[in-house]
């Protein structure tokens, strides 16, 4: 298997590193493959803990093969946490204006 798309490990990301969203997709579909066909019970349990719209993720459980099924969920996961940065940061100018303001 090509090296560039095995799974990220913890020491492999710095907080200077920076990963386009189709690098960030290739890497999670693999553990998402993986969990689809040897744990499917804890990557359902992993999409709860992310938050991820059940309704979308049982439309791409209903895809036609794991690799379809892999890249549509990866693709769920990295927007589900793209929206919780986004929220995250609104709270938090939405806070400190509010401190600015007090």
């Amino acid at each position: 298997m090509d090296k560039s798309l095995q799974p990220l490990e913890p020491e492999d990301i710095s907080l200077h590193q920076h990963l386009d969203r189709e690098t960030l997709v290739e890497r999670l579909k693999i553990f998402i493959a993986d969990l689809l066909q040897h744990d499917f019970g804890k990557l359902c349990n992993l999409m709860y803990r992310h938050d991820v719209n059940e309704r979308r993720f049982n439309e791409a459980l209903s895809l036609p093969d794991d690799e379809s099924r892999s890249e549509a969920i990866a693709n769920l996961v990295i927007d589900r946490e793209m929206q919780k940065i986004k929220t995250r940061e609104m709270y938090a100018r939405f806070k400190n204006k509010n401190l600015i303001d007090e």
